[in-house]
């Protein structure tokens, strides 16, 4: 919860990728509260009420999850808001804005999007959420200290790259330093 909260508010994509974690840990402790509890919660240096907020947080993200039938697979809607919403930047910077740094990032990544798209499986719905399982895919294998081919780290350092950008872009859009124009600039 605490570092949901930092990330929601200081990185959106590092938010939805912690919170795709949230899910999958929730998921590997069989939607079991005082499991998460003794092995998660309970580990957090922090006081009571706090650990009580957190546990509050969990139980509330178990009844969402279960309420939205995402128990095997598949992301709180709340959380795809946000990638949904990327997609939408994604797309204006790459049509109506026509930002020409980001324009080229993606060029550079488009062949790593479109086979991340097909390995997905149809998982992604879009090529930022295609990004975002390509980073969290990496994220895991990381985890579980796995070799990673050098193709599946140069599309990593492009998904980074371009998910940077955006996330840039996001959070000016956010604080109105963005515009997104109706018309094409030319």
């Amino acid at each position: 919860m605490l570092i949901a909260q930092h990330k929601k508010r200081t990185n959106i994509a590092e938010y939805i990728l912690y919170m795709w974690q949230i899910e999958d840990v929730i998921r590997s402790h069989n939607f079991d509260l005082t499991q998460i509890n003794d092995s998660i919660i309970e580990k957090f240096e922090v006081e009571q009420e706090v650990k009580y907020d957190i546990k509050l947080w969990y139980q509330n993200l178990i009844e969402q999850m279960m309420k939205e039938g995402i128990a095997e697979k598949g992301h709180l809607s709340a959380v795809k808001k946000y990638s949904d919403e990327l997609n939408n930047l994604h797309n204006s910077l790459l049509t109506t804005i026509q930002d020409t740094k980001y324009q080229e990032i993606y060029i550079k990544s488009k062949d790593s999007i479109n086979a991340m798209m097909i390995k997905s499986g149809g998982e992604a719905t879009n090529e930022i959420e295609a990004c975002l399982i390509g980073l969290y895919g990496y994220l895991m294998l990381k985890l579980k200290q796995t070799d990673i081919s050098k193709e599946t780290q140069t599309s990593i350092q492009l998904f980074s790259q371009l998910i940077a950008l955006l996330v840039d872009k996001y959070n000016k859009l956010l604080k109105g330093e963005l515009q997104l124009s109706k018309e094409k600039n030319n």
